[in-house]
């Protein structure tokens, strides 16, 4: 029931992106609540939206309310990655958190899931500042790549 399809990515917002790593009825109820949530700040005048046209959702602001949510519950077995970019200076912004809304933000890249100990391990080694698209596509195959690899070998994978 750990990590096995379908995934879950959720874009509350073109400048946000979230993805859930865990068990899949708690993906979906996190999901829910979270859309939930969303939906009545962007409804409330002092909320994320409607009156306050030019202010939205950060990814910051995601993150702290995926956080609470996640500390406040203490019960789902998830693990959720938040990506985007800040509104006016088009940086990034990198959060994974565990299972009880931990954050950890970092500049460079974010890994979560059951292979995240052999993803970091590779692309700690592969990554380095400013790469170029290409670069970072050949990179994040590889670090996904050697991060499967470790099964590839075993009985259960072989024809």
């Amino acid at each position: 029931m750990i990590n096995i399809a379908p995934r879950h990515v959720w874009s509350p917002h073109p400048n946000i992106l979230l993805g859930f790593v865990g068990l899949e009825t708690d993906v979906q109820s996190l999901s829910y609540e979270l859309k939930k949530m969303v939906a009545l700040k962007q409804n409330r005048a002092l909320g994320f939206g409607t009156e306050l046209a030019g202010r939205r959702l950060t990814p910051s602001a995601m993150a702290f309310l995926m956080s609470h949510v996640l500390y406040e519950k203490r019960g789902y077995y998830v693990e959720p990655i938040v990506v985007g970019l800040m509104e006016q200076t088009y940086q990034p912004f990198l959060c994974s958190m565990d299972m009880i809304g931990a954050q950890s933000f970092s500049k460079s890249f974010v890994c979560s899931g059951a292979a995240s100990k052999s993803l970091y391990g590779t692309a700690e080694a592969l990554w380095r500042q400013d790469l170029k698209p290409q670069e970072l596509v050949e990179i994040c195959g590889k670090a996904f790549q050697s991060a499967l690899e470790r099964d590839c070998f075993s009985g259960y994978g072989m024809l």
